[in-house]
C-alpha cells in the first residue's frame, strides 16, 4: 500500500506539473524542460520571443551560440521574470569575444515553483513543497568566414522534485549566416539529447525504479533585418519532434541611440517594451530592458526585466 505521505506527493506532482506547464502552451506543454521554451531576456521577448538570426549579444547563448562569434564586447547579462502563481525563473551570464573570430560563454538559468501546499488524500493540509530546475550553459562559437558562424551549447541540466533528483545533458547547434550587409539568417537545433534520468525507489520503494524524461528537439529557422543602426525586425519559426508549429516576430526603433521602443507577436500572443542604454561607468556601458507578456487566462501578464553589462 502507498502511504499518506506518498499520495499526498503524487497528488503535489500532478498539481505542479499542471501549473508550471500553463507557461507553455500547444503539443509541447506537459514536457520535460518547459521553462529553456519560455524565451528569455527582456529585449528578444518584446519582439515575440525572436532572436535565432539577432544573437550578437550576452543571450546569444539561449538563442543562437554562433552569435558569441561576433561579439566585439565582454558581455554580463542578468533577467529577473515577475510571474504569477508563485512562479520564479531568472539568468545570469557571462559571454566574451575570443580574438580573432571566437566567442564563449557561461551562464546559469533557474526556474522553479514555491509553497506549494501538499494535501493528504482526505484534504487535510500536509507539507508544504518547493521545485527547482536548473541548467548550466558552456558555449562556444568560431566565425569560420565573416559571413558564417558556427556555435555550441553543452547543456548541464538538473530537476529536484518532492525529494528527488533528475539530472541529464542536452546539446545545441547553431549556425549564423549572413549573405548580405542589412540581411542575417540563423538556424538553431534545440535541446539534443535533452532528458532527465530520475530514479524513483526513495517515493516508490520496490516499484521504483530509473525513468528518462525526454525534452522535445526543436529546429528554429530565423531571420533578421536591420536599417542604418535605428530599425530592426526579427522573425523566427520553429518546430518540434512533438508536431508543434510556433512563429515569433517582431521590431525594434532606436530613438536618439538612447530609447528602444519595441512590439512583437509570440505565437499569436502580442509582445512590447522599451529599453534604455548609455554608460555606465568610465568603459562600462549598460542597456536595461523590458518587456510586457499577455499571459493564458487566469495567468496574469508576466513582466520580464534584463539588465546587460558591456566592458
Amino acid at each position: 500500500m502507498i502511504n499518506m505521505s506518498i499520495q499526498s506527493k503524487i497528488a503535489t506532482l500532478l498539481i505542479f506539473l499542471t501549473v508550471f506547464s500553463a507557461a507553455e502552451t500547444g503539443d509541447n506543454a506537459g514536457y520535460a524542460g518547459s521553462f529553456l521554451r519560455m524565451g528569455l531576456g527582456a529585449r528578444s521577448l518584446a519582439m515575440g520571443n525572436a532572436g535565432v538570426a539577432d544573437s550578437e549579444n550576452g543571450f546569444a547563448a539561449y538563442y543562437n551560440p554562433a552569435g558569441l562569434a561576433h561579439l566585439k564586447d565582454r558581455h554580463l547579462s542578468l533577467t529577473y521574470y515577475f510571474l504569477s502563481l508563485d512562479r520564479q525563473l531568472h539568468y545570469v551570464g557571462l559571454a566574451l569575444p575570443l580574438q580573432p573570430s571566437a566567442g564563449l560563454s557561461v551562464a546559469w538559468m533557474h526556474a522553479g515553483v514555491t509553497d506549494i501546499q501538499g494535501r493528504t488524500s482526505t484534504g487535510i493540509p500536509d507539507e508544504v513543497y518547493e521545485t527547482g530546475e536548473n541548467v548550466i550553459y558552456l558555449s562556444f562559437a568560431n566565425a569560420f568566414h565573416r559571413r558564417i558562424a558556427v556555435g555550441l551549447n553543452f547543456k548541464i541540466l538538473n530537476h529536484t522534485l518532492l525529494g528527488l533528483t533528475g539530472s541529464g545533458l542536452g546539446f545545441d547547434i547553431g549556425i549564423l549566416l549572413k549573405p548580405f550587409e542589412k540581411i542575417s539568417l540563423g538556424i538553431l537545433l534545440k535541446d539534443l539529447g535533452a532528458s532527465y534520468t530520475w530514479n524513483t525507489q526513495d517515493l516508490f520503494g520496490d516499484r521504483g525504479g530509473n525513468y528518462t524524461d525526454i525534452f522535445p528537439q526543436i529546429l528554429k529557422i530565423g531571420i533578421a533585418y536591420r536599417h542604418h543602426d535605428n530599425f530592426c525586425f526579427i522573425g523566427d519559426f520553429e518546430i518540434s519532434d512533438q508536431n508543434d508549429y510556433r512563429a515569433h516576430f517582431g521590431g525594434e526603433y532606436l530613438i536618439n541611440n538612447i530609447l528602444f521602443l519595441r512590439i512583437g507577436i509570440d505565437n499569436e500572443n502580442p509582445t512590447f517594451g522599451i529599453g534604455l542604454a548609455y554608460g555606465f561607468i568610465k568603459n562600462i556601458r549598460t542597456q536595461i530592458d523590458y518587456s510586457a507578456l499577455i499571459g493564458l487566462v487566469g495567468e496574469g501578464s508576466t513582466h520580464v526585466f534584463s539588465w546587460e553589462f558591456k566592458f
